[in-house]
């Protein structure tokens, strides 16, 4: 069953990440490509459908994280948390009962997430508008916070991407304003 959710979770991940402008040979960062892949196919696609993101984690067979783990990622929030690591990549998807939606990366380059991202978002028409760049010292130092709105399927949102030197190293998040 993980295997075919690998495989299921692929296709989605190489149809947002495959846009029209990446060149045969460029190879991005695998952490940066797998989690940004990640957030456009679930927490994108499903933007606001909480049922719909988890009903297809489910049928992929993605498993839920441990209760400890689950703790760490949600913090108190309700919500479930699975385990959509594929390869060699760290990754989770956190769904949120409000709404909210976080990919987590373990290990992806910083610069490459933010670059990526926005190099994605331009070739899938996602508009985006820049909200703002700041360090966050308060949390963890070396950590850099972008800030993102958009409106999808006529509901405002926020997208903040946070990068860090340290793992979790790439965490997007998809907030309903």
């Amino acid at each position: 069953m993980r295997k075919a959710f690998g495989f299921a979770l692929a296709l989605a991940l190489a149809a947002w990440v495959s846009g029209p402008g990446r060149a045969q040979g460029d190879a991005p960062d695998e952490g940066a490509d797998q989690v940004i892949g990640l957030f456009g196919a679930t927490c994108l696609h499903f933007a606001g459908d909480i049922g719909g993101l988890r009903a297809f984690l489910q049928a992929q067979g993605a498993p839920q994280m441990p209760a400890a783990a689950r703790q760490a990622f949600l913090a108190g929030r309700p919500g479930q948390v699975f385990d959509v690591s594929y390869q060699s990549t760290k990754l989770a998807l956190v769904s949120l009962d409000d709404g909210g939606c976080e990919a987590v990366a373990d290990r992806a380059d910083p610069a490459q997430v933010v670059s990526l991202f926005t190099q994605e978002a331009q070739q899938n028409h996602v508009p985006l508008t820049p909200l703002g760049v700041q360090a966050d010292p308060k949390h963890r130092p070396g950590v850099q916070l972008t800030a993102y709105g958009l409106t999808l399927a006529g509901r405002p949102m926020h997208i903040l991407v946070s990068t860090a030197a340290a793992p979790p190293q790439a965490v997007l998040t998809l907030v309903p304003r």
